[in-house]
């Protein structure tokens, strides 16, 4: 019985290793994963400094409410400016060299798309108008959304092919 069930294994295995080979993971070019992580990594990285921005706000402002003579100095978002500002460059000379790797009309669409979205997301982290933390993890995520799907049709338009 032990032989017959053996045997039976044996015969069976070809056929599932032969299965297991037939489909495989898509993949992507590694200039467009290069491009994707730099410029999310980036995006995320800015947007943390904004985050702990409006935090240090919304603290200052409840330490010093209905005060008369404020404590401290209100903190500012240069950081964040200038994080931003080093971003868009880095994100635009890895938009340069990810532009190099798509090789179709609809991988030079997905990238363009996918830039033109990032840097209006990059540079409208910082809002003129006050917000709170809430309100912008609300918006931060609509955002991610946003790049997520965008991201997506970017690696489905440029697949490695192997």
């Amino acid at each position: 019985m032990r032989w017959m069930l053996w045997a039976l294994g044996l015969a069976c295995l070809p056929a599932i290793s032969f299965a297991q080979l037939a489909w495989k993971e898509p993949t992507t070019l590694p200039a467009v994963s290069q491009f994707v992580m730099g410029t999310r990594l980036g995006y995320i990285t800015c947007s943390d400094k904004y985050k702990a921005y409006l935090e240090k706000l919304e603290l200052y402002s409840l330490v010093n409410e209905g005060q008369r003579e404020p404590k401290g100095t209100p903190p500012t978002d240069s950081e964040v400016a200038d994080c931003v500002h080093q971003t868009a460059l880095r994100g635009s000379g890895l938009y340069k060299e990810a532009l190099k790797s798509a090789t179709t009309p609809k991988a030079k669409a997905a990238f363009g798309e996918y830039m033109v979205a990032w840097d209006a997301s990059l540079k409208g982290i910082r809002k003129p108008q006050r917000e709170t933390v809430q309100q912008y993890r609300a918006r931060h995520k609509q955002v991610e959304e946003r790049l997520n799907a965008l991201q997506a049709r970017l690696e489905e338009a440029s697949p490695s092919g192997g």
